[in-house]
C-alpha cells in the first residue's frame, strides 16, 4: 500500500512472514528470570507480554494460536484459571534443530542460497553437503541472539570444510562476496601490493625537475575572482 504522500529518501523496505517464535525466545529468556537456585517461574501470556519499555510488544499476545507458539518451546502448566508458561532450552534446542532440517531440505531448490555455495561446485559431495548445513546455520543466527546462535553452532561440526580450509583450497570469506556483486569488506586492504608502471626517462627527468614558483595546471581553470 502506497503512503498518500511517499518520501523520496532511497530507502526500500521489504516485508516478509517470520515465525513468532524467533520472537518469543528472547523474550521467554528474560521474563523466566532464571537463577543458580531455580529454573525460573511459569507466566501467563499476558505476564510475559507486559512491558513498560515497550509497549507494542503487548501486540505478540494477540497472536492466533500464540498457546500453541509458546508450547513448541516451553513447559506449560494447565490450571484451573490460567494456563501458564516458562522456556525450556532443550525444548528451543530441538526447535531450532528442526528448522535447520526444514532450511536443509528445501535449499537446493532456492536459486538464491544455491548460488552462495557456488564454490563447492568442484568439491566432494561431503563437503558440498557441510556447506549447505553450515550456510543454514547462519540464516538461522540471524534470528537469534549472540548466545543462542552459539548454542546452536556448537551443535554442529564441519570437519570436511575445517579440511580444506587448513589446505587453503577454500576461497577468502571476502571472494564470496565479490562474486555475489557485495563486497563484505570494503575497507579491507589486498595482501598484495599494486606494482607502479615504471617511468620512462623523460617521465624521470621531468619528476626531478624544481617546481618552484610554477603554478598548478587547475589554476587555469579555476574561476577568476572579480
Amino acid at each position: 500500500m502506497l503512503l498518500p504522500n511517499p518520501s523520496s529518501d532511497g530507502s526500500l523496505y521489504f516485508i516478509t512472514p517470520i515465525d513468532p517464535v524467533f520472537m518469543f525466545i528472547p523474550i521467554l529468556d528474560i521474563v523466566r528470570q532464571r537463577t543458580s537456585e531455580s529454573e525460573g517461574r511459569f507466566l501467563s501470556i499476558q505476564d510475559i507480554f507486559e512491558s513498560d519499555q515497550y509497549t507494542s510488544m503487548r501486540n505478540l499476545s494477540q497472536l492466533s494460536k500464540v498457546e500453541q507458539y509458546l508450547a513448541l518451546v516451553c513447559d506449560v502448566q494447565d490450571s484451573v484459571t490460567v494456563k501458564t508458561f516458562r522456556v525450556d532450552d532443550s525444548r528451543v534446542m530441538d526447535w531450532l534443530k528442526r528448522k535447520m532440517e526444514a532450511l536443509v531440505s528445501k535449499f537446493e531448490s532456492v536459486t538464491a542460497l544455491v548460488d552462495s555455495i557456488a564454490y563447492t561446485e568442484s568439491l566432494p559431495a561431503a563437503c558440498r553437503s557441510e556447506a549447505i548445513t553450515q550456510s543454514a546455520l547462519r540464516l538461522v543466527s540471524a534470528y537469534l541472539s549472540d548466545s543462542w546462535a552459539a548454542k546452536l553452532a556448537s551443535e554442529y561440526k564441519f570437519p570436511e570444510l575445517e579440511k580444506l580450509e587448513s589446505r587453503t583450497q577454500l576461497p577468502l570469506m571476502s571472494d564470496f562476496g565479490k562474486r555475489s556483486g557485495m563486497d563484505l569488506d570494503e575497507d579491507s586492504k589486498t595482501s598484495k601490493e599494486i606494482k607502479k608502471p615504471k617511468m620512462s626517462a623523460g617521465q624521470r627527468k621531468l619528476a626531478k625537475a624544481s617546481t618552484t614558483g610554477m603554478k598548478p595546471l587547475s589554476s587555469f581553470f579555476a574561476k577568476k575572482s572579480t
